[in-house]
């Protein structure tokens, strides 16, 4: 039997199916943890809360019923866990990045519309940044050189780059990799600076080949030799 509306259905499902998935994308809120540190979940609801589940990974937490089941923790984040009866904010210590993942509520038998993405992120403390010129040889008589904040991300993303020309500068968010050229003659140094949800590295300054002092600093030096002379 010939469906008239199959053809109309068919995309109207597919639209629907698109719609719900950006829904459930959008909702999602990625929440970044300190490897080490505590992960604080926040359901933000208002009202009374007489039952709650927690999930992460689709497998229970921890569940409550006011009256009939007392706060019980499960899985492998037992004893690592609390949860404000008050707030169902969730609390868990020393995490590490295995972790992360999807953790979902559900509050007085309603499934909330926000989920939570836990990203684990590391300090930069123990990890060297260093500003790395290319060419090699690049020298005042290059026409450009590009400099690359470099830095082993290991576990330490997401960041930002952060640049600073010359030692009185201001920091300024650019991109990993920038370009210099005979323009940026005024400055002796470059320095970068990687930065992330839970701390910030600087380089060591590094020297800018195309560095040189202003016409009117070397009329100053000729005068001033020729003060002395006299």
């Amino acid at each position: 039997m010939y469906c008239q509306n199959c053809s109309i259905m068919a995309p109207t499902a597919a639209l629907s199916l698109l719609t719900l998935l950006a829904l459930q994308a959008a909702a999602q809120d990625v929440t970044y943890f300190e490897i080490g540190g505590n992960l604080d979940l926040n359901p933000a609801f208002s009202g009374e809360i007489t039952n709650f589940i927690w999930k992460h990974k689709g497998n229970l937490v921890a569940e409550y019923i006011k009256g009939s089941v007392p706060l019980e923790y499960l899985g492998d984040l037992k004893g690592r866990t609390n949860v404000d009866l008050t707030t169902g904010v969730l609390t868990i210590s020393n995490m590490s990045q295995s972790d992360g993942g999807l953790f979902t509520v559900e509050i007085n038998n309603r499934v909330l519309p926000v989920s939570f993405k836990a990203v684990g992120v590391r300090k930069l403390d123990d990890y060297p940044v260093e500003v790395i010129m290319r060419p090699l040889t690049c020298h005042r008589s290059s026409t450009e050189c590009t400099l690359t904040c470099w830095v082993d991300l290991n576990e330490a993303e997401p960041v930002q780059y952060f640049w600073k020309k010359g030692e009185a500068g201001e920091w300024e968010e650019g991109e990993k990799v920038i370009t210099i050229s005979q323009e940026t003659w005024s400055f002796q140094t470059i320095t970068c600076k990687v930065k992330n949800p839970f701390s910030e590295k600087d380089s060591d300054p590094a020297v800018n080949p195309f560095h040189r002092k202003s016409s009117s600093f070397l009329r100053l030096l000729v005068n001033s030799s020729s003060n002395v002379s006299d």
